[in-house]
């Protein structure tokens, strides 16, 4: 009996040494986790890390020096979609104070509570006359009946004492709970590093660089690039300018567009951009080299193709890239609307929906609609530069070569279903549409300086690059102009501002076809990349990738993993009871 005592005395010391042992084990491992820091990310896109230029950015005690707030109006009671959507603006911004420290603040706030008349004042205050936060209104069905719920899915930032801007996680309007709005708020969800980024850039720039619209060759009017302006105009210093022969037109300048020029350059302006980028300048060539008019084709059915003859393909041909006099046709098309005919449209391939390439610049953008899109190819030269192609055709396209006549008519001759080449699917047969160089370039001048400024003291020759420089052309100009505008008055700064709107049924916008176009994100994109704005470009670039749930197969075997759910714990637990009572029955089975 003493014996069987101190066993069992033995065994309780035994037990509680190792329980003892484990708890310090468990204490220890938190001690030490304590002090280490690390975040892992399973996902295979990384969609719950932030890029690297954004952590560089956060880290960094020179940009973001002062708080910044952000007030998010998604407090309260919502739909399971919604609330994701409040979940991950949490997580995101928590990922931003992970690295920024007590620099980011952030405030949930519900936009419902209060007085009925503070209610109104607050809602008013955040839609600002419709710069703001737009309300948006769900329907959705709960218990058997329909409800409404109102939502401002945004947040106001506000950056020493000052509100600095206003973010849109979802665009305002009346939505029902479906899929698409499911889709939208996955785009959101999306969206979310670029959009708290973009305000922090803006709230924090200490120097804004100047981009400047050459003008004075038949480019494109002012009213006309608004549109592609309003993107960027609160990261850049914008002005319109004409070289008109001045040596130091260009010197003030981080960029320049030259956009569908139709005019001849002169020697001295093709000069004065020669130098520009043997300064290390950046420079954007939008331009097709033929030109069609659209309005001659919708009343006639036809039209005959003519040369620009602005001597800038010459230009760019001394640096590297050959723009070709010719048209390229697509398989991948969007149509040309003509009112007269019966279907009211006709195939036009003319109207190439190019693809973008790995390059950052155009890796995530929708495709972009180039009207009347010339080629283009690399050529060998002696500069010291690095070529990259941005944009290509698909690989059923090829070269119209130099049109002389285009007629509606030509839809026949194609067909519903062109096949342009020998083999359709060979990514050899892709066409180069938009591509770029980078780095040091001899001047095109080289021998035959211009002979107006040999002798002008002010016109201090380079012949190769001082410092790399950038040199892109599109081969297409106007694939972000805004066809229609409004004009609105702004007397305290004595002009007008121009407003692009879409049309309402009479007028016809060339770009829109009714579906998904990056034609604004590239170009501004195209800006970002060529002024050195690498962080949000980076943010834009990244891949998610997005798996939507298959509702057929739901409907089909939902039942079976349910079932497997509710088994698969219940056998589990069920193997474990089996397996003490054995092995107690064991163990007092051999004591006996």
């Amino acid at each position: 009996m003493k014996d069987k005592t101190l066993k069992n005395i033995s065994n309780k010391a035994y037990y509680s040494l190792l329980t003892l042992i484990a708890l310090a084990i468990v204490i220890l491992l938190n001690i030490v986790v304590s002090f280490v820091d690390f975040r892992v990310d399973f996902t295979k896109d990384q969609r719950y890390s932030l890029t690297p230029s954004t952590v560089n950015f956060l880290s960094s005690d020179t940009t973001l020096t002062e708080k910044i707030l952000f007030k998010i109006y998604l407090d309260g009671e919502f739909p399971a979609e919604v609330e994701r959507l409040q979940t991950a603006v949490r997580n995101k911004l928590d990922e931003f104070k992970y690295y920024a420290g007590d620099r980011i603040e952030y405030e949930f706030i519900n936009p419902n509570e209060g007085s009925v008349e503070d209610q109104e004042a607050l809602k008013e205050q955040l839609y600002d006359k419709g710069r703001g936060i737009r309300p948006v209104d769900i329907t959705y069905r709960s218990q058997g009946s329909a409800n409404i719920v109102e939502i401002f899915p945004g947040a106001v930032v506000e950056y020493l004492g000052e509100t600095v801007e206003y973010i849109r996680f979802l665009e305002g309007g009346q939505y029902r709970l479906d899929q698409r709005l499911e889709d939208r708020i996955q785009r959101g969800i999306n969206d979310l590093e670029y959009k708290f980024m973009q305000v922090l850039a803006k709230a924090t720039r200490k120097e804004k660089k100047k981009l400047a619209f050459i003008h004075g060759h038949g480019e494109l009017g002012v009213p006309y690039t608004q549109g592609a302006r309003r993107n960027i105009e609160d990261a850049y210093i914008i002005e319109d300018i004409k070289i008109n022969g001045a040596i130091h037109a260009l010197d003030k300048y981080d960029g320049i567009i030259i956009a569908d020029p139709k005019e001849k350059f002169s020697d001295k302006d093709k000069f004065i951009i020669d130098q520009y980028l043997m300064s290390g300048g950046n420079i954007m060539v939008f331009h097709n080299p033929l030109s069609i008019d659209n309005d001659t084709i919708r009343r006639t059915g036809k039209v005959h193709s003519a040369r620009k003859r602005t001597e800038l393909t010459d230009l760019i041909y001394d640096y590297g890239i050959k723009l070709n006099e010719d048209l390229v046709v697509d398989a991948n098309y969007s149509p040309y609307v003509m009112p007269g005919i019966p279907k009211g449209y006709v195939n036009w391939y003319f109207y190439v929906r190019a693809q973008g390439t790995s390059h950052p610049i155009s890796s995530m953008v929708d495709p972009v609609k180039l009207p009347y899109v010339s080629s283009m190819q690399f050529v060998k030269t002696k500069n010291k530069t690095k070529p990259s192609v941005i944009l290509t055709s698909s690989s059923n396209s090829k070269s119209f070569g130099n049109a002389p006549l285009l007629s509606v008519a030509m839809e026949s001759a194609f067909g519903e279903n062109p096949i342009f080449v020998d083999n359709p699917e060979d990514e050899r047969n892709k066409l180069m549409l938009g591509g770029i160089i980078e780095g040091k370039f001899e001047s095109a001048f080289k021998n035959r300086i211009v002979s107006a400024y040999a002798d002008n003291p002010d016109a201090r020759f380079i012949s190769e690059s001082e410092k790399p420089g950038k040199l892109m052309v599109i081969g297409n100009g106007t694939f972000f102009k805004n066809t229609y505008f409004d004009s609105v008055a702004v007397p305290e700064e004595n002009r007008y501002k121009y407003i692009p709107r879409l049309p309402r049924g009479k007028e016809i916008d060339e770009l829109f076809d009714g579906r998904r176009m990056g034609n604004f994100e590239f170009f501004e994109n195209c800006v970002d990349y060529m002024l050195g704005e690498s962080t949000l470009l980076a943010i834009r670039s990244r891949t998610i990738d997005l798996h939507p749930t298959d509702k057929l197969k739901i409907e089909k075997h939902g039942g079976f993993y349910k079932f497997i759910n509710i088994l698969v714990p219940f056998l589990f637990i069920a193997l474990l009871a089996i397996i003490v009572i054995f092995t107690r029955r064991t163990k007092y089975a051999k004591r006996k």
